[in-house]
């Protein structure tokens, strides 16, 4: 169970605090301004507020954006307009400035002014890396806007944006605390290990095509190092892989969650597990994150190599001898599905077996999924959501370190993921890879070891878009599914008991089915940088919209 105290201003944010409860406030409603910044239990209450505004959570779009799942159409079919990406968070940016202009008037101590700084350079840092690979160059706000102010600001160069990025996520780093994976400092709250491994994140986006068209070698060297930095770090607070690729999930807190949103009910629930499962398994939400029949073989083979002309793969028991994560994101026809805790449920999806909202695609995603969870309590899910674990750290390590040419690194990171994973190492030690691949192959391989690693986790899409490859990889194509049959005379009846691991082909037939009916996906060059919707151009007269779109001028690659 989690220990997590609700603070009274903010009842509903399910993060850790202490031990002490805003709660113990006489009179909250005769709470000033110039109290907060004097009483560390109400600054504790504004920090906290700002993660509950910026913290990211659960999303069950954004699978559908990518070749992971159906839908997504306006982006897929090339149908976004300039109003289609509404990003703004500067309200929550002012709280977070006014937090650094008001601060250092108060009389907190010096060490609970830093943390509860590196907390807010944290987030302020999240925000317009968002904004960034998002839009390009945006306005840059450090202070509080009041009325009076000139609001009618410019946007900054995108270069601009990324160092004021940089700026505070290394001012975080100096000021969060070191916290180590099995204290009880771990509890969802940032922390100097988060901090470094964001830092990570953020420059290999800026190293990647979107952001370094020409390869620029010194930026992938500053990813490269981030990156080393924070596996080194990690490596020392006790971070690292959890054992369990399958339970990541549901062992909350482990060694491997670097950045959390934490979730209880009631204050702090959400239904992404609810919108998962099959309807009948299901309340309040459906029909997302179905994986595609692209998703499903993407997945390598136990051994580690590509089901292409693998000699042990067969497309009707197309489940059998893969990489064990396979078993612990897709649920197929009849896989042993204990949702709702039913011992020995089995996952039907032929044609028939759901008669409510039968998934498009013949395949459901589990990753995430807590199975012993109620339909209700799905719909009311406290599961926490991991926007960043250590395995990204080890695969953006093997990325930079690919593109830098040290790509004997790179592979050590691939055999630590796949070695947690459960592949076999084979004769060579390789896993599966092949040996003395070229960088742009090893490139290759680790954006599909990523694909992999982390489907469903909201990673796809901006891999993708990172690395400029919608064109490439999906333009002109469209999504697949699995329709399955009963075969002819076969009936329900005789499923009852019948041992589909070694005779599946006596009960069901296969045919691959389009799931995008209408047009090929057709995603646009403009796409890497979005539109700034037109409310925001409106209020704001020296906004330039983004070149690529009607009437763009704003150039950001400039």
């Amino acid at each position: 169970m989690k220990n997590i105290n609700i603070i009274g201003l903010i009842i509903f944010i399910g993060i850790a605090t202490g031990c002490h409860s805003i709660l113990d406030v006489e009179n909250l409603s005769a709470v000033s301004e110039e109290d907060v910044w004097n009483d560390p239990l109400l600054a504790e209450a504004y920090v906290n507020k700002i993660y509950a505004d910026n913290l990211p959570g659960w999303d069950r779009g954004i699978a559908n954006n990518s070749d992971e799942s159906n839908g997504g159409d306006s982006y897929m079919y090339g149908q976004l307009t300039e109003n289609s990406v509404n990003y703004w968070p500067y309200g929550q940016i002012r709280n977070i400035n006014t937090l650094f202009a008001e601060i250092d008037n108060g009389s907190l101590d010096d060490a609970i002014k830093d943390k509860l700084k590196g907390e807010a350079h944290f987030f302020r840092a999240w925000r317009y890396f968002e904004l960034v690979k998002r839009y390009g160059g945006i306005p840059i706000i450090l202070e509080p806007q009041e009325l009076t102010d000139d609001l009618l600001v410019e946007r900054n160069s995108t270069a601009e944006v990324i160092e004021r990025v940089i700026q505070d996520i290394d001012a975080a780093i100096d000021l969060l605390p070191e916290v180590s994976a099995e204290s009880g400092d771990n509890d969802g709250r940032v922390h100097k290990g988060t901090a470094l491994a964001i830092k990570g994140r953020f420059l290999l986006n800026f190293a990647s095509p979107q952001f370094n068209p020409e390869n620029d070698s010194e930026i992938w060297e500053a990813a490269y190092s981030a990156n080393k930095a924070a596996k080194n770090y990690l490596n020392e607070m006790g971070f690292g892989l959890f054992e369990d690729f399958s339970g990541l999930w549901i062992n909350e807190m482990n060694k491997e969650a670097l950045f959390v949103q934490r979730y209880l009910y009631p204050n702090n629930i959400h239904n992404w597990s609810a919108g998962t499962r099959p309807l009948d398994m299901s309340q309040g939400a459906s029909n997302s994150n179905q994986p595609t029949w692209e998703m499903v073989q993407a997945f390598p083979m136990i051994d580690g190599r590509p089901i292409d002309g693998h000699p042990e793969y067969d497309e009707l028991y197309y489940w059998q001898n893969r990489d064990p994560r396979f078993a612990a994101t897709i649920a197929y026809n009849g896989c042993v599905y204990e949702l709702s805790g039913l011992t020995g449920r089995i996952q039907y999806t032929y044609i028939g077996s759901e008669v409510n909202s039968p998934t498009q695609t013949g395949f459901y995603c589990r990753k995430g999924i807590d199975e012993s969870q109620t339909a209700i309590e799905a719909y009311q899910s406290g599961t926490d959501w991991i926007e960043l674990r250590y395995a990204e750290v080890l695969l953006n390590l093997a990325e930079a370190a690919n593109a830098t040419g040290r790509s004997a690194e790179a592979y050590e990171e691939l055999i630590a993921i796949r070695t947690r994973a459960g592949i076999e190492p084979g004769l060579d030690n390789l896993y599966g890879l092949e040996p003395l691949l070229d960088r742009g192959e090893l490139h290759k391989v680790i954006l599909d070891e990523r694909r992999v690693e982390f489907a469903f986790e909201a990673k796809r899409h901006w891999d993708l878009r990172r690395n400029r490859l919608f064109e490439e990889e999906l333009n002109g194509t469209r999504r697949h599914g699995l329709r399955i049959d009963l075969k002819e005379g076969v009936t329900e009846d005789q499923l009852v008991g019948a041992d589909l691991e070694q005779d599946y082909d006596q009960y069901f037939e296969h045919e691959e089915i389009l799931v995008d009916l209408q047009f090929d996906i057709n995603w646009r060059e403009e796409y890497y940088f979005y539109a700034i919707p037109q409310q925001h151009l409106q209020l704001n007269s020296h906004l330039e919209q983004t070149l690529g779109w009607p009437g763009g001028t704003f150039d950001p690659l400039p």
